[in-house]
C-alpha cells in the first residue's frame, strides 16, 4: 500500500499541536491561584478533583481514540480546554473552579496517548516508524522550549493577576483547535469487538513482562513527577518568606523556575535514545525516576534556595519517559490498541496520585504535608527499583 500523502501533512501539524499543548501559561500559578481564592485544603481538593476526573475519562478516551480516530479526539481536546480556561477566568466560587478542573482533566485524558500514537500512526503510514524515537525527541524538545517561554510569561502575568495566565492559555487552546481542523486520519484497522471486549484485550497486553513493568513504572512516575511539581510554588513562597495567601514575587519566580525546568528537560530529552542504548529501557527509566524522588525528599528536609537546583531537574524523567515508553508500546502493541493501552497506564498513575492528594489534604500545615509527600515519593522509587531488578527486556 502506498504511503498516505495526508500523513506527511499530519507530521507538520503535529509539531504545532505539541507546541500548543505545551503552552502551560497557568502552570506556575495554578496552586497559588487556588490557595489565594479558596485556601490550601480546598486547593488540594481541587487538584484531587482533577485527577479523579481523569480517572472517569482516561480509558474511555483511549478507546475512543483507537476506534473513532485520533483526529476527532484531538479536536475534542481543544473543545474541553476552551471550556476549562473560560471557567477559570470566571471562577469566583469553588464549584466553578471544580468545573474548570473537570474540563481540563477530560481534555488531558483525551490527549493522553492520542498525540504520540497519532505521530506513530502517521509515520507508520509513510513506512517511517523507525524514525519515531528520534523525531519525537526533537519535537518534545521544541515543546519544552515553548513551555519554558509560556511559564515565564504566565508567571509574569500572575504577578499582575493570578487569573491572567488562564487568558493566555485560552488563546493557546483556540490555536490547538484551529490546527486540528487541518489534520487527516491516518489509515489503519478500526474493527472492534465492543467496548468491554476491547478493554479486556488491552488488559491482556500487560501479561508481557516488560509492558507489565512499564504499567507499574508509569503509576510511580505520575506520583513522583507531580509531587515534585505540585509543591514547587508553595515551597518557593516559603523560601522567599511569603505568606501562601498573600504572594508577591512567588508567581514570577515560580514561572522562571518552571522555564528553567523546561529548558533542562529540553536539553535532556534529546538524549533519550542514547540513554536507552546505554542502559537499556528498564535501566534508563529507573535512573531518571530517581530525580523527582530525591527532589521531594530534599524539599521536605530543608527550606533553602539550593533545592532549586534539584527542582530544575524534575522534568528530566517525564521528558525521557515520554519518548521511550510510547516507542516501546508502539513496537509491541498494534495500532488499534495503542491509545487504550497508554490510557490504562495513565489511568493507574492518575488514580494513584488522586488518592495521594486526597490523603494529603487531610494533613494539617504545609510542612507536615510535604513530609508525608516525601514518604510517598520514597516508597514509589523503592517499588520501581526493586521491580526493575526482576524485569528483562529493553
Amino acid at each position: 500500500m502506498a504511503p498516505a500523502p495526508e500523513s506527511d501533512g499530519n507530521l507538520r501539524r503535529y509539531q504545532v499541536i505539541v507546541g500548543a499543548t505545551s503552552a502551560l501559561f497557568w502552570l506556575p500559578t495554578v496552586i497559588l491561584f487556588f490557595i489565594d481564592e479558596f485556601g490550601l485544603v480546598a486547593a488540594l481538593q481541587l487538584q484531587a478533583i482533577y485527577y479523579f476526573s481523569v480517572v472517569l475519562a482516561e480509558v474511555p478516551s483511549g478507546w475512543f481514540s483507537d476506534r473513532v480516530g485520533r483526529v476527532q479526539t484531538l479536536r475534542l481536546v481543544a473543545v474541553w480546554w476552551i471550556g476549562a480556561f473560560s471557567a477559570f477566568l470566571l471562577a469566583d466560587q469553588f464549584a466553578v473552579a471544580a468545573l474548570g478542573q473537570i474540563l481540563l482533566a477530560i481534555g488531558y485524558a483525551f490527549l493522553s496517548g492520542t498525540d504520540v500514537t497519532f505521530h506513530y500512526d502517521s509515520l507508520e503510514a509513510l513506512g517511517r516508524e523507525d524514525e519515531f524515537e528520534h523525531r519525537e525527541a526533537i519535537i518534545r524538545r521544541n515543546g519544552m522550549i515553548v513551555r519554558a517561554a509560556s511559564v515565564i510569561v504566565g508567571g509574569g502575568l500572575g504577578v499582575i493577576s493570578l487569573r491572567l495566565p488562564y487568558a493566555a492559555a485560552l488563546i493557546a487552546a483556540i490555536v490547538l483547535g484551529v490546527t486540528t481542523l487541518g489534520l487527516r486520519r491516518p489509515p489503519g484497522r478500526l474493527d472492534s469487538g465492543g467496548f468491554g471486549v476491547d478493554l479486556l484485550a488491552a488488559v491482556r497486553v500487560f501479561r508481557n513482562r516488560l509492558l507489565g513493568w512499564i504499567l507499574l513504572y508509569v503509576i510511580a512516575q505520575v506520583v513522583l513527577e507531580h509531587l515534585a511539581s505540585e509543591f514547587s510554588g508553595p515551597y518557593l513562597a516559603e523560601v522567599l518568606g511569603e505568606d501562601l495567601t498573600d504572594v508577591d514575587r512567588a508567581p514570577l519566580i515560580t514561572g522562571v523556575l518552571a522555564a528553567f525546568v523546561a529548558l533542562v528537560g529540553a536539553a535532556s530529552v534529546r538524549r533519550a535514545p542514547w540513554l536507552r542504548q546505554r542502559l537499556g529501557l528498564v535501566g534508563a527509566l529507573t535512573a531518571v525516576a530517581m530525580l523527582p524522588a530525591v527532589t521531594v525528599a530534599a524539599m521536605a528536609l530543608v527550606t533553602t534556595g539550593w533545592v532549586v537546583v534539584l527542582l530544575a531537574l524534575r522534568n528530566v524523567q517525564s521528558g525521557i519517559a515520554g519518548v521511550l515508553i510510547p516507542a516501546a508500546v508502539g513496537q509491541r502493541v498494534p495500532a488499534y490498541q495503542r491509545a487504550t493501552v497508554l490510557s490504562f497506564m495513565s489511568l493507574g498513575g492518575r488514580l494513584a496520585y488522586g488518592g495521594v492528594l486526597l490523603s494529603l489534604s487531610r494533613v494539617s500545615g504545609f510542612t507536615n504535608t510535604l513530609e508525608w509527600a516525601a514518604l510517598v515519593a520514597v516508597a514509589a522509587i523503592i517499588v520501581v527499583a526493586t521491580s526493575a531488578g526482576t524485569t528483562r527486556g529493553s
